[in-house]
Parts: C-alpha cells; structure tokens; sequence
C-alpha cells in the first residue's frame, strides 16, 4: 500500500474487520497514519486503543512477510496475549486442536469457539461443531489482518476475542499484481497469484494460492488451496458496495504422538465456500457503518483409524460433516449533535448441519445427528467527546448487547469505556465488558443427560487498564493491566461436556516500538498472566518476543525476531491413556531469521529474493502435547509484484 495511505483507508479496514471506530470524528480531516515504511517494524504494526474501549492489534502485508506467515497462527504467534497449537510447517488438522488461536487463555473448548475468526467481518466457523477451522482462513490475499483479545459487545457478538482476516482490494485507479514462489524444508512448496485493477467506480481482485509439504514426520502430508474474488463499486463519494467471495481445500494428515502408533487414515480434508455482500458508508459528517449479508457452505470428511476418538479398540471410519450457516451483520454510528454519538448494531444467524459417523468395513452408520441454531443480538451504544482544553480529549462511552438464542436462555452484554487522550501523544483507557458464547450443536448433542441441563452460555467479564504513549519521534508504548472472570466454563473430560464453573486470571502485557531511523526498526513485547486456578490450558504464566528489522544498504534487507514461550498446559485429545488430560508443555525459546534482496535495487521490476529460516537454533518444542516441532525450518522464496 501506498505510503501516503489515508487514515481513512486504514479506519475502514478497521470497520469492515470487526465493525469498530478507529478515530473520533468531531471532524473528518484526512489525518494520515505512520506510514507503511520501507522498513516494516517486526512482529506488529501497531497496537490500537479506540474511543469504544476496544484494544487492538494491526499487522499489515509487510509484517506478514517478515515473519513468513503461513497461515493465522504463524502471522500472530508472536504477538503478547496470543498462544497457538499447529504441528506442521502448513496446514490444520481440525479435528481436535490441531491448529488453534488462544488469546489469554480463551479459545481452548471444542477448540476455539470462544474465539471467533472473521473474513471481511464475516464469521468463520463449522455450524455443527461450532469453532473455526483454520484451513478456511487463508492469508494469502489478505489486505490487513485485526486482533481483537478481549470481548466487546459493541463489536464482537458471540465472542471473548476475534481476529479477522481483511482481503485486498485496489483503492487507487490502475492496477497491479503480485507472484509469490518459494519451496522449503520438509518438501514444502508455497505459491500464490493474485491481481486486481479499479477504473472510476468499479474495481475487482482476484488470487489463488497452492501449497503442499511433505510434514515434519511420516503421515503428516497436507495441502491447502484457496481462491478469492471481489467485486466492488462506487455509489456515491461516501457509499460502496462489494461482493466478496472465498474457497479453500485442504487435506492435512495426523502423524500420531511421537511414541505412539502412527496412524493409517487418520486425516481431515476440508470444503468451504463463503459468499458475502457488503454495503459501507464512511467519511460523512453524521454517519457512518455498513451491514453485511452472508452465507458459508462447508465439508468435512475425517478419516479416522478409531472412530472413538482415544479409544484402540473402536472400528475404523468416516465422521462426515456438512454445515451451511447464513446471517446479517449491522453496524452504524450516528452524530445527531456535536461530539454525541450514538452506535446501533445488529447480528443475526442461522447456523447448522449435520453429520454421521460411518464404519470402513462395512458401511454402517453408528452415529450421527441434526440440528440448526438460531441466534440475534441487537447493540445500543452512546459516547461523547469532551474537548477540556486545546489539547486534552475525555471520551466516556457505555452500550448494552441483547442476546436471543433458540436453544439457551437469552442474556445481557453491557460494556463501558473510558479515554483520556492528550493530542496524539498519550492516552489512557479503562473498560470493562461482558463477552458472551454459546455452545455449540455438538456440544448440546453428545452431552450426558447429567450435564446437559448445566450447559449454556460462557460468560467472560473482562475489566482493563492501561497507557499508550509516544514519547518520542518513533516511540511507541503501550502497556495494559486486565482481569477476566470465565462463568460457566464448558469443557471437555472423560464423561463428555461438562460445566467447569469459574475460571479467573490477571495479567499484564507490555509491548515497545522503536524506529531510530527509516532503515532501522526494533520490537519487543510480553506478557505475565496469574491465574487464580490451576492448571488452566493454553495459558503461560510468561511469553515474550522481539524483533528487528534492519535495510542494510539498498539491496540487502535483515530482520531477526524470537520468541519465549513459557510452560503452560494443553490437552492432549488423541492419546487414549490421558485423552482428557491436561499435558504440560515445557518452555522454549525460538529464534527465525529472514534475508531478503529488493529486486528493484537491480532490475525494473519491483519484488524480492528471500531466504528465511525459522526455529534457528533447533529448539525443541511442542505447542501440542506429543507433536514437538521439527529442527531448523528453512524457505527460499521469491516476490514479484507488477
């Protein structure tokens, strides 16, 4: 993207990604954000703290190369607050934690459906078996990409935390291009084209994106393919319309624990299509939003050795899956009268399908179940800007989301904010918000009797606080301190679903960015979490990272970044002796490196040669129990872009 990117460009992907505010807009000046630099600063782009509370993290398409991401846990693995699971250099097994996003803790049940993933702010997840799966969410054409770590009513139904994946568009008259190429280790082939061209009103992209490896150990092959399109156009200065649309395939097999059986048919192929149309007005004086009309076809076929999952002496089998969800979204902000604002929002879906388990020897069903999920959650919010002085801006903002579900009770989500902001040098925050998730028709259908009258909604209360400062020409702090309170925490033992009760923890993260000069960038974050019971999964008590990028001359590019990954807990669902388990995992400390040689330093054509190398000093390590990462992971790739 341009490096004169307007602020409202970048706003706008903030609202098309999680329906939120990025700036107060007592007026509608073109205020510029830092750049996109030659020299991208490592790990994130910039942590946001908006006039609704919300607190975010942007990572645009150059840090998503700098870190050589492959897919959504690779491209935030290091960011403060967030964990992952995956065991492969591509590629998800969805069936049980194979690839997953855990942001402070949440997001480990049935995995993840308390934390929601969004294409375009469109909700991503497998109607029956109710969480994402991370296949679905290619970044390969992905514009920007937005992590939300904490429930927001005003923006996030449904969730304690989201990460939206936004995909490109062209926003300037002409068009361009791009080819990425690269093989690795392990057999690892990456590719991906992508185009897109804007005449007047009308503009249009399209990509595809291929990528195969041979897996860190034997039975772990997989391949991901995805295509995007978009359609878009102008209606009038303020209003646009787009139409959107995404298919992925994947085929991703299981290895087994290291010191187990390996498997022979253990593998999760995967079938989404997404349809969206999307209509946004911004930059007018009194109003602003966009709504959002969605439909998701998916397919799963898991291939199992068992078809009880930890059980040797069940039959082999099929657990075939076929969802189709659809819903609305709405969000709209309304300035009657000076610095008043008044937010509406509207989410409604219809999620649900299918699915069988089917014996290999001879075709008989064994299991299977139906059903279909109808939820609406309507959102009021107001806040008003206090100008005090010339200089100082007081910003309270409170809001209130109804939930309606057909299969549990209804429930409240209050929110409330407030910001003290000192012109674009400093502000403080404190919020506090309710985030609210239902379970599942997998969960409700394979509970016990016993438990299934104690199921319902998860409640997170979330209370935080916190600074972000620039001291400096290209300093920029932040630092927060937050406490969450889970209710009714659902999860997962060797009698089936259960509720957990309560689960508490406090925590502060911290992160830093220092840019001396254009050439030059550093990073470095962390986080300290204390939870009030133990053992919780998927929860360290410490992470860090930090990073550097360096422009040695004009044709030579150097970024290095690491990683600390404190012990925490995981279960491990596929091992038959402690299925239901927690597992520890012992901590590591991970080093990458990349190398990369502009292309237009030599020739006319604008791209890069790269050479990237990830777990630098063979550490070994497991982010799933009994999976432990492979050595030195290396890539050589090229870039070009026309």
């Amino acid at each position: 993207m341009d490096q004169a990117t307007p602020r409202a460009v970048w706003a706008g992907s903030l609202l098309a990604a999680l329906s939120v505010s990025a700036e107060p807009a007592e007026t509608n000046s073109v205020t510029e954000l830092p750049p996109v630099k030659v020299v991208a600063s490592p790990v994130t782009h910039e942590e946001w703290i908006l006039d609704d509370g919300s607190e975010l993290v942007l990572l645009s398409p150059a840090q998503l190369g700098v870190l050589n991401a492959q897919d959504v846990q690779t491209a935030i693995r290091q960011v403060p607050g967030v964990t992952i699971s995956r065991y492969a250099p591509i590629g998800s097994y969805g069936g049980g934690q194979g690839g997953s996003v855990y942001l402070r803790g949440a997001g480990t049940a049935r995995p993840g459906g308390e934390i929601r993933l969004y294409t375009d702010g469109v909700p991503r997840e497998s109607g029956v078996w109710g969480h994402p799966l991370m296949d679905s969410m290619p970044v390969d054409f992905a514009e920007s990409l937005a992590i939300a770590k904490a429930p927001h009513p005003a923006q996030l139904a449904g969730s304690f935390g989201g990460v939206n994946v936004q995909t490109r568009r062209r926003h300037e008259d002409g068009a361009e291009g791009e080819i990425d190429l690269a093989v690795g280790r392990y057999g690892t082939f990456l590719s991906s084209v992508s185009a897109g061209a804007k005449e007047g009103w009308a503009d249009a992209y399209g990509g595809v994106s291929h990528k195969r490896s041979n897996g860190l150990r034997g039975h772990n092959d997989s391949q991901v393919d995805a295509a995007f399109a978009r359609a878009g156009a102008d209606l009038s200065e303020h209003e646009r319309v787009d139409f959107i649309y995404q298919r992925t395939e994947s085929k991703v097999e299981d290895p087994g624990e290291i010191h187990g059986i390996r498997p022979k048919r253990d593998r999760f192929d995967l079938d989404t299509d997404l349809y969206a149309l999307r209509f946004s007005t911004s930059d007018r004086e009194n109003v602003r939003g966009h709504s959002i009309v969605y439909l998701e076809h998916g397919d799963i076929a898991w291939h199992k050795d068992h078809l009880t999952d930890g059980n040797l002496k069940s039959p082999a089998g099929d657990a075939d899956t076929t969802w189709l969800n659809w819903g609305t979204r709405h969000w709209y902000e309304v300035n009657p009268w000076e610095d008043l604002w008044f937010t509406a929002a509207l989410d409604a879906a219809s999620e649900g399908g299918h699915t069988k388990n089917v014996r290999a020897d001879n075709g008989r069903k064994v299991f299977g179940f139906k059903g279909r999920f109808v939820s609406v959650s309507p959102y009021l919010g107001v806040r008003y800007d206090f100008n005090l002085t010339d200089d100082w801006r007081l910003t309270p903002s409170a809001g209130v989301r109804y939930y309606y579900h057909s299969a549990y009770d209804d429930e409240w989500a209050p929110c409330a904010s407030l910001k003290l902001a000192y012109e674009e040098s400093v502000e403080f925050f404190t919020t506090a918000s309710r985030g609210i998730h239902y379970p599942g028709i997998y969960t409700r259908a394979v509970a016990n009797d016993f438990a299934r009258h104690t199921l319902g909604a998860e409640k997170l209360d979330y209370v935080a606080g916190g600074v972000k400062a620039k001291p400096a020409e290209g300093i920029d702090l932040t630092a927060s301190v937050f406490h969450t309170d889970v209710k009714d925490r659902i999860d997962k033992t060797a009698t089936g679903y259960v509720n957990s009760g309560n689960a508490r923890a406090t925590g502060v993260e911290v992160s830093a960015h220092w840019e001396p000069v254009d050439e030059l960038a550093f990073f470095a974050g962390g986080a300290f979490t204390s939870p009030e019971t133990h053992p919780v999964s998927r929860l360290p008590r410490w992470t860090g990272s930090a990073g550097a990028t360096w422009k040695i001359c004009d044709w030579l590019k150097w970024s290095v970044d690491g990683q600390y990954i404190g012990s925490m807990y995981a279960y491990s669902v596929r091992a038959e002796a402690d299925a239901q388990n927690l597992r520890r995992l012992y901590d590591a400390l991970v080093f990458n490196t990349r190398l990369a040689i502009p292309l237009e330093s030599f020739t006319p054509v604008e791209g890069e040669l790269y050479v990237a190398l990830e777990n630098l000093t063979g550490e070994r390590y497991c982010y799933y129990p009994g999976y432990p990462m492979g050595g030195t992971m290396w890539y050589v790739g090229c870039r070009v872009k026309f």
